[in-house]
């Protein structure tokens, strides 16, 4: 949005000759805090928004991390926002307004922690529905907002460095590939030909191991297996600094008498590590607690399985976007934008591993290391053009379309348990565990979304007496699909001679010199030593279509009342179909195809009303209607592990949309000096909201999660915010402000699960996900809070400016109430992850105009994360105290 400054600078000389008057323009920028104030005051619909100014004062590196100070919003795994304590599924996250897809096979919503902050202008979070915006509306929808095309010209560097208090330790990790630097795998860790090929060529036979048309040697084996990438150790050693660099290169350039064209480019590149102490228990009983050690056990309960020691982890993060703008008499602009994100996750974990039912202390002990390598990368490409027309009466025509391509690789993850040997309490070796099920698994994943948004809207302006009327139809379309596949090898410990599976190393079981002996394997023909894990569904194509039509009108009342409100129509189609193992084949057709797809049509309407007690007071009601629909996994039967908790997930074939009537008031007092207060009340009622609960397991497997729907949820609570400057108390403190925000909520959802004559929805997604008669043993709360709500979120902040404008300091304090991340079972209460009180200080030194130096502390009290269940630890990470200094030089 352009908008015009005017200044008028006097000049006198000791003669008194004539004043000269200079006028000067400018842009007003989005991302400037005043902008972004006035940009929230005058929104018809309930929104926050947070500016380049504000995300740089607290030392945010993504939108991720900053999104977690805007009222209400919580951060869950780093990656996905909760608004209002809603999970991830009831928000949306568009890129300038527009659709995106996502690089995460767990989930259909964008990880927020893929967008750095050097490429955003500002962050809106939009709380209450507009016909305008996606009718997939809960929590709020954000809008990731790019920088655009600068006044001047411009050129900046910058670099960074930092560390963890915990990067003091050793890491265990390994060398990889010659590209590992730049964020990508080149080869080394990828599924080697000779197993892709023969997996392509006995497509319709036993996977991995042929068939009688297409018999294997030992050779063959061997070859396959050496084939493969197994120099990973790992080896103890020490973690280099984090570090980083940056550059922004942009300018504008006069076209004509009436024209402007200008870009803005920028580039990044981020390498970081992190050595972090971890602990996870799964399968939460009885069984074989009495074996376990005081600390792991609780009540009379414990985890049937668990793990504790380190993780290592390096990323590498790089970006580029280029955007070009064009500017026409002030009435036409078109604006292209292109943004490439990549980040690479490369981890390394070495940890104890107690088993129930295998682990004896002091006799047979185990250990698993297991190592994950994935490149997530998205590219978007927009063009948009706006042009208004004041020769018709200021009507004006914006129009848009972004095709966008996202991707995730993860080649050759590797998971292996080793057991270790002791004789009267002393170590003696070390081994594979010698457990006939057990298998070294390796795992090759991708996953690509391509994703195509077009959209327009017509406004008409009205102008009366005391009355301004607007009136706003448009389009918006949108599709993706997605292809993603999983390929799971296993090799059976049981296919390994006894004597071949002794030693402490992998690089050193399967050394090249081992694997290419015939001793190494357990027949004379290898037989047995390369399975295929793959089943029906570990590969799938899906696909998703929303067509949608909205008509709207903003009046403005005597500027006292402001009217917005219309409807949205939307038609939705979904299908998800998965192919079936070891061929290029659907494993349904027909009639079941039919069954799966996905599809509803609506009309979503939204009224908000404005009362303008004045220039500084206002009064908002909004209140719509919206849904929520399942992603691409929530209807496939096909299980993926969650990042977090690391538990199986599936989804239902019956799973239904939820409906949500939105009730939201809000208070906003704006006063002198950008010093602001809000109250915001807000209702939801959900109707068959969909939620988690876990499935019941045998042994010591991990649990099984089934994303179905409840039979009714309710959310509502009051939120509060803040901006005060401290002149009012001393004239010497006005250099000094404290801002904030709390909001206070409560949740409940009703599953259904009950023991009765009637079979509910989620009764009825339970009996055929378990292909049962009874579910009502399954759930330990039938009524309890929606998973992921936190009652409490509360931030603060306490800043400092200093009068020459040299320096500036920020303390930031966020942290959440205990959330329910598991629902508990079978009389087991719910796992929730306990309160993070994170307290960062970030502190800015501007030397001159042209330069900055940044200093910036994180996690101050040294939290760590936690998620309880039953009085013991289900996730424990040590987080530690992150350091860094940045400094950049603008020329």
């Amino acid at each position: 949005m352009i908008g015009s400054l005017s200044s008028q600078v006097s000049a006198q000389s000791d003669d008194e000759e004539a004043i000269e008057e200079v006028v000067t323009t400018g842009t007003r920028l989005k991302g400037s805090a005043t902008a972004v104030l006035q940009e929230r005051q005058n929104q018809a619909f309930v929104a926050d928004i947070l500016g380049a100014d504000q995300i740089s004062r607290t030392g945010d590196s993504d939108a991720a991390g900053a999104l977690r100070r805007v009222t209400g919003l919580t951060l869950v795994d780093g990656k996905f926002i909760y608004v209002r304590g809603l999970g991830e599924r009831y928000s949306s996250t568009q890129l300038n307004g527009m659709g995106v897809p996502s690089p995460d096979p767990t989930r259909s919503v964008v990880p927020l922690d893929l967008f750095p902050a050097d490429i955003i202008e500002s962050l809106s979070v939009q709380k209450s529905f507009s016909p305008d915006m996606p009718a997939h509306f809960g929590g709020g929808n954000v809008d990731i907002r790019t920088k655009t095309i600068p006044n001047d010209f411009v050129f900046k560097l910058s670099g960074s460095l930092g560390s963890n208090t915990n990067n003091r330790d050793d890491g265990f990790f390994y060398s990889g590939g010659g590209q590992d630097w730049s964020g990508r795998d080149d080869g080394t860790r990828a599924l080697p030909a000779l197993i892709a090929n023969n997996l392509e060529r006995a497509q319709s036979d036993d996977g991995i191991e042929g068939s009688s048309r297409f018999p294997l040697s030992l050779s063959d084996r061997q070859n396959m297996l050496s084939s493969m990438f197994w120099e990973i150790g790992p080896d103890q050693q020490s973690i280099d600094p984090d570090f980083g660099l940056g550059m922004t290169l942009g300018n504008v350039y006069s076209v004509g008498a009436e024209g402007e064209i200008g870009f803005l480019s920028t580039l990044s590149y981020d390498n970081s590590w992190k050595v972090e102490e971890q602990f996870n228990g799964t399968s939460l009983g009885t069984v074989g607690c009495e074996d376990l050690p005081e600390d792991r056990v609780n009540d009379g309960k414990c985890f049937a399985q668990s793990f504790d020691g380190v993780s290592t982890e390096q990323n590498v993060n790089w970006s580029g976007m280029f955007n070009i703008g064009y500017e026409y008499n002030a009435n036409h602009r078109f604006d292209m934008t292109n943004v490439l994100l990549h980040d690479m996750r490369d981890r390394v974990r070495v940890r104890d591993f107690v088993d129930a039912n295998e682990t004896i202390f002091g006799t047979t002990e185990l250990s698993r290391v297991d190592m994950l390598f994935e490149e997530r990368r998205m590219n978007s490409n927009q063009i948009r053009g706006t042009h208004n027309f004041p020769e018709f009466k200021n009507t004006y025509f914006d129009w848009y379309y972004g095709t966008s391509r996202a991707s995730r690789k993860q080649p050759g993850s590797l998971d292996v348990v080793f057991q270790l040997n002791f004789d009267d309490g002393m170590f003696v070796d070390q081994q594979l565990q010698d457990v006939s099920a057990t298998s070294v698994q390796r795992d090759f994943q991708t996953l690509r979304d391509v994703s195509d948004s077009a959209g327009w809207n017509f406004g008409y302006p009205l102008y009366l007496k005391d009355l301004e009327l607007e009136f706003k139809i448009g389009g918006d379309f949108f599709e993706k699909a997605r292809t993603a596949e999983n390929l799971s090898i296993l090799v059976p410990h049981r296919a390994i001679a006894d004597n071949a599976t002794f030693g402490s190393r992998i690089d050193e079981i399967f050394a090249p010199e081992n694997l290419l002996n015939a001793d190494f394997y357990n027949s004379q023909t290898g037989a047995g030593i390369l399975e295929s894990g793959v089943a029906d569904g570990d590969k799938y194509a899906a696909g998703t279509k929303v067509d949608a039509y909205y008509i709207m009108a903003d009046a403005f009342i005597n500027n006292t009342w402001r009217v917005s409100g219309g409807v949205r129509y939307e038609d939705f189609r979904q299908i998800s179909v998965p192919f079936s193992a070891h061929a290029n084949t659907f494993s349904i057709e027909g009639d079941e195809i039919q069954e799966i797809a996905f599809q509803e049509d609506d009309f979503f309407p939204s009224l908000a009303l404005t009362y303008l007690m004045s220039e500084q007071m206002q009064f908002r009601l909004n209140v719509s209607q919206t849904a929520i629909r399942p992603d691409l996994r929530d209807i496939s039967t096909t299980f993926f592990i969650d990042p977090l908790t690391e538990f199986l997930v599936r989804g239902s074939p019956l799973l239904q949309s939820s409906k949500l009537d939105n009730i939201d008031f809000r208070w906003e007092w704006y006063m002198a000096d950008g010093n602001n207060v809000s109250v915001a009340l807000f209702y939801k009622d959900i109707d068959t909201p969909i939620e988690l609960v876990e499935l019941g397991t045998v042994g010591g497997a991990a649990p099984n999660l089934l994303t179905a729907n409840g039979e009714s949820g309710q959310l509502y609570g009051i939120e509060m915010e803040f901006l005060q400057d401290f002149d009012f108390i001393s004239k010497n403190l006005n250099n000094f402000y404290i801002s904030g925000n709390l909001t206070l909520s409560d949740s409940e959802v009703t599953l259904g699960a009950v023991d009765d004559d009637e079979i509910s929805l989620f009764e009825q997604q339970v009996l055929d996900a378990l292909d049962a008669t009874s579910a009502s043993n399954i759930v330990t709360n039938n009524q309890r809070r929606l998973v992921g709500h936190s009652e409490w979120v509360a931030n603060l902040q306490l800043g400092y400016d200093s009068s020459n404008g040299e320096h500036t300091a920020t303390l930031v304090y966020n942290a959440f109430g205990p959330r329910i991340i598991v629902p508990g079972t079978r009389g087991n209460q719910d796992a929730e992850e306990e309160t993070f009180h994170s307290l960062d200080l970030v502190y800015t030194y501007f030397p001159d105009f042209k330069s900055s130096l940044k200093l910036s502390v994180k996690n101050i009290l040294n939290q760590d994360k936690q998620i309880s269940q039953e009085g013991l630890d289900l996730l424990f990470e040590r987080e530690g105290i992150s350091f860094s200094a940045s400094y950049s030089w603008e020329f």
